[in-house]
């Protein structure tokens, strides 16, 4: 259905001048119907350029793209691919298209001249597929994460496209919604003969029947180079943890046969040689000693409550008592819609409380801001002409001299693993939106406030830039800096946050329940994650199909990469002589 023949894609010169770089190709690439293809690649490896050129948006620098027997063309002589391929891009917003979530499903019915009394009728079907029937008269930029992601899909999928290509559409949902809708998406396309490409940065595995590519270099690597080494190699990959542990054991000669693609595999090969603890099990030297006392408060909340209507409307958080203190780090978890960005919200002053009271401590250095709330979409906080000047720009406002304040931005750059040699002259929408969100974290990090809060700082970054996030985040604290973050990726979580907060939604139009505690103690309470619609993280889950089996070195699992440190350990140690 879709060829790509000896396919490449150059991205035009920044206005600071330079020459055009080639992001992705040449590339070959065969999709048939009723086949699903996962991307994996680091940030900056072409994923959405590839995306963009498969969406008929793009075209190729080198190379064709055929869609069946036509090649494609873009621009006069080019054509809409709409409804043969539907496209969903990372940041919903951009992509509404109408005022209520039944016009944006039937916009694209109506745009093929389609009679009006079917596109009704296959607009109803949408939304009561979706679950959107009670939404379909609000605006889709009021919906939650969640419901916005059901909207886009309804409306690409209501007009039966032949290939949907996904570019991390469902990136910043909680992962049991993602991994839900994802299934969905590939199960119905092998079924009905759909083609699907999709694109991500988390590290999960593909789905029974799926393809793996990972584009490295500019081109794909086949899944069948995946060897025990490539993985380990591959650190800027986002694999799944299950296929680096799996490549970790088989390198010691304790694993046979195809490497694990997810939790479920380890757990099905260590139930056959004898192991895997049951959940809820003790877990021996699993858990650090809870958070002792943690100095003067930087932020509380009394009593707090917060409703979109106001004091008459629905709480969606009452009677919220919070204290977080100088130099922690804390994590806000839930599902999407239970509230962790008005959390942030209410922090940073952008809403004011229905009910109760917010207060900030003075920062405890001059001319320090006290707070700066890092958005969800990076897109929204990227202006300048050049990323060295958006950077900068808030230093440019305080009136800082031209050296000092390029001396501070490649500074913050370089912290947050953006090469300044490299990206400093480059137009900031040219960037990858993994690059950008780091970009944008940049920008307020080049001259750090009291408190840092972040909504979901790592939806689009690779291994590397979690890595860099989090030593931002550990030099912060260790400076007396506080940092609030909401996040669904209980891997970072566990690496940087000594304690958790977790958001459970209320039945009905009760407000979302609120439970805190030490951050190990939190992951490893099944019962509490079930209740809050969150699924078990994968580095708990691997360690207790893994330590029964004497898989483990004397290690404390704290997060995924102790749990990859003991893996080594323990099977060099067990090692077959």
């Amino acid at each position: 259905m879709i060829r790509l023949e000896g396919a490449a894609y150059a991205a035009p010169p920044s206005p600071a001048g330079g020459a055009a770089r080639t992001l992705v190709g040449p590339l070959d690439l065969v999709v048939s119907s009723g086949s699903s293809h996962l991307l994996l690649g680091r940030n900056g490896s072409g994923k959405t350029a590839l995306i963009r050129i498969l969406a008929g948006l793009a075209a190729p620098s080198a190379g064709r793209f055929l869609l069946g027997d036509e090649e494609i063309r873009v621009g006069p002589e080019g054509r809409s691919l709409w409804p043969e391929v539907g496209a969903l891009f990372e940041e919903p917003d951009p992509q509404f298209l109408s005022d209520t979530v039944e016009g944006e499903i039937a916009f694209g019915l109506e745009s093929l001249g389609i009679p009006p009394r079917e596109v009704r009728e296959r607009t109803a079907s949408a939304l009561a597929e979706f679950g959107l029937a009670a939404l379909g008269d609000r605006a889709p930029q009021s919906l939650s994460a969640g419901e916005k992601a059901r909207t886009l899909l309804a409306a690409a999928l209501v007009a039966a496209p032949r290939c949907l290509l996904l570019d991390q559409s469902l990136a910043h949902l909680d992962p049991g919604s993602r991994r839900e809708l994802e299934r969905r998406v590939v199960v119905e396309a092998m079924a009905c003969g759909r083609a699907v490409i999709r694109t991500h940065q988390e590290a999960e595995p593909p789905f029974p029947g799926e393809t793996l590519h990972v584009l490295e270099g500019g081109t794909f690597k086949p899944a069948s180079q995946l060897t025990p080494r490539a993985v380990l190699e591959g650190a800027g990959v986002p694999f799944p943890l299950a296929l680096r542990v799996s490549a970790l054991l088989a390198i010691e000669g304790r694993w046979s046969g195809p490497l694990a693609a997810d939790a479920d595999q380890v757990e099905r090969v260590m139930l056959g040689a004898g192991g895997v603890a049951p959940p809820g099990a003790s877990v021996p030297d699993g858990r650090p000693a809870p958070v002792g006392p943690r100095g003067p408060a930087a932020l509380t909340m009394r009593g707090v409550g917060w409703s979109a209507a106001g004091r008459r409307g629905a709480p969606l958080l009452s009677g919220l008592d919070l204290e977080i203190c100088r130099g922690e780090i804390v994590a806000l978890i839930g599902r999407s819609g239970s509230g962790k960005t008005t959390m942030l919200k209410l922090a940073a002053g952008l809403v004011d409380p229905t009910e109760g009271t917010v207060h900030l401590e003075r920062p405890s250095v001059p001319r320090v801001r006290p707070v700066a709330l890092a958005l969800e979409y990076p897109e929204r906080q990227l202006f300048g002409r050049t990323l060295l000047e958006d950077v900068a720009a808030l230093l440019w406002v305080e009136g800082i001299p031209a050296e000092e304040r390029a001396r501070s931005a490649r500074r913050a750059m370089a912290d947050v693993g953006l090469d300044p040699d490299r990206f400093a002259d480059r137009f900031p929408v040219s960037l990858s939106e993994g690059e950008k969100r780091r970009a944008a974290l940049a920008g307020v990090i080049v001259e750090p406030p009291e408190i840092l809060l972040l909504d979901e700082p790592t939806a689009g970054l690779d291994p590397e830039g979690r890595r860099a996030l989090a030593q931002v985040m550990n030099r912060l604290r260790e400076r007396g800096r506080t940092v609030l973050l909401a996040s669904h990726d209980l891997g970072f979580v566990a690496a940087v946050a000594s304690r958790v907060i977790v958001l459970t939604r209320g039945e009905g139009e009760a407000p979302s329940t609120v439970v805190q505690g030490a951050t190990a103690d939190v992951l490893r309470d099944d019962r509490l994650l079930t209740r809050a619609g969150i699924p078990e993280p994968d580095f708990v889950r691997l360690e207790r199909a893994l330590r029964p089996a004497g898989l483990l070195g004397p290690l404390v699992i704290r997060d995924e990469g102790s749990l990859l440190e003991a893996v080594a350990r323990g099977a060099a140690a067990a090692r077959p002589t």
